[in-house]
């Protein structure tokens, strides 16, 4: 993983839609294990020997949340007692077990597990502090202070996209057609529809690097960063 976005995964559980992924420094670096759903491997057996949980008192851990794309809600009519609303319009929540908020400029990102995510999650014995994945990102592409910008952070099935319009967030999506054009096409649709002006564009990989992606990208786009 590339250092500028590491810094936000040094003690952490990923959850994605295709498996999970731990996270730890050892030795000054980020180490990290990747977990597919068609392993079969239970969070709970190995989290305990990856973090070492039992050998010290519990812990605080991270539990990034990226199993679907946050919800962007404005603070002006956010009401923490109507998340469930929100999420309806959007999400089928008919097994959700736990909702959370977190602070992304002006709006609160919305996301959730399901029930059994969050109970598996709360059978470690550590201390989870659940963020969104969608306000991680976030956090690194704002701090970069670009006027117009995009971050794209590549998985295996999905591509996540955080826009940013006069620094201030204007979309975060998850695009599930992974074709090179479908994304080029996305990113082009992005600039059209926020009148974003020569954009900042920054791409993350959480997968194999894909470099006709990278190429194609390039030919349209003038300020690319390959994270």
């Amino acid at each position: 993983m590339n250092a500028l976005i590491s810094k936000f995964y040094t003690k952490s559980i990923r959850l994605t839609p295709d498996g999970f992924s731990f996270y730890k420094i050892s030795d000054n670096e980020l180490e990290h294990r990747d977990f597919v759903n068609n392993q079969n491997v239970l969070i709970t057996t190995e989290a305990p020997k990856f973090f070492d949980f039992g050998s010290q008192d519990i812990q605080p851990l991270d539990i990034v949340v990226a199993t679907q794309p946050a919800m962007l809600v404005p603070d002006s009519i956010y009401s923490d007692d109507k998340a469930r609303e929100y999420l309806k319009l959007q999400f089928d929540i008919s097994q959700i077990g736990q909702h959370f908020s977190d602070q992304v400029s002006h709006y609160r990102a919305l996301y959730f597990l399901n029930q059994n995510e969050y109970s598996t999650v709360n059978e470690l014995k550590c201390l989870p502090r659940f963020v969104s994945e969608a306000s991680l990102l976030y956090k690194f592409v704002s701090e970069q202070n670009q006027k117009d910008s995009m971050l794209l952070s590549i998985n295996d099935t999905f591509a996540d996209i955080i826009v940013l319009h006069q620094n201030e967030p204007s979309l975060v999506n998850r695009i599930t057609r992974m074709e090179n054009v479908d994304i080029l096409y996305y990113t082009l649709n992005c600039v059209m529809q926020f009148g974003l002006s020569a954009p900042a564009i920054f791409i993350h990989y959480f997968s194999k690097t894909n470099k006709n992606l990278n190429d194609l990208l390039k030919q349209y786009h003038n300020n690319i960063t390959i994270l």
